[in-house]
């Protein structure tokens, strides 16, 4: 069984990892990015004054990658810097232009989810909340009381 697990845990990841995915997500948003920028935006709505390397870290690329996204994303509007204390430690935050392109994407996954769940019951998603959560609460460290329902993937 813990194989069967983890084979549905690698389709998953696949599918959340592949560009086109990510490229017809922004699509549906309507947002003008490039789809190597998205993980950058969700991960900045999720955590305020995020630094580039805790962005390489999370998204799993290296520094200077998400440096030159973070670049084009300040130059864009959609992130700024904030203020820095300490010189080696560069922090982001969205924008307002920036979290009102998030909420687009959010609106167009939640969208995409429905559409794909469609076919389950109340009682099937619910399940599958909790479950969903209760993985990630011991992926995590985290206990599944610390999710709220507006937390998202990615």
């Amino acid at each position: 069984m813990d194989n069967e697990i983890f084979e549905a845990l690698f389709e998953i990841v696949t599918f959340f990892n592949q560009p086109q995915q990510d490229r017809h997500l922004l699509q549906q948003a309507n947002v003008p990015l490039e789809p190597a920028a998205l993980p950058i935006v969700v991960r900045a709505g999720r955590q305020a004054d995020i630094s580039i390397g805790e962005l390489a870290d999370q998204i799993g690329r290296n520094h200077s990658s998400i440096s030159r996204q973070v670049d084009k994303l300040v130059a864009a509007g959609w992130l700024r810097e904030v203020d820095r204390r300490d010189q080696r430690v560069r922090l982001v935050a969205l924008t307002q232009q920036g979290q009102r392109g998030l909420m687009q994407i959010k609106l167009a996954r939640e969208a995409a989810l429905r559409e794909r769940l469609a076919s389950y019951s109340n009682t099937d998603r619910a399940e599958l909340v909790r479950v969903l959560q209760q993985l990630a609460g011991t992926m995590t460290g985290e206990t599944a009381d610390e999710y709220d329902e507006d937390d998202d993937l990615k």
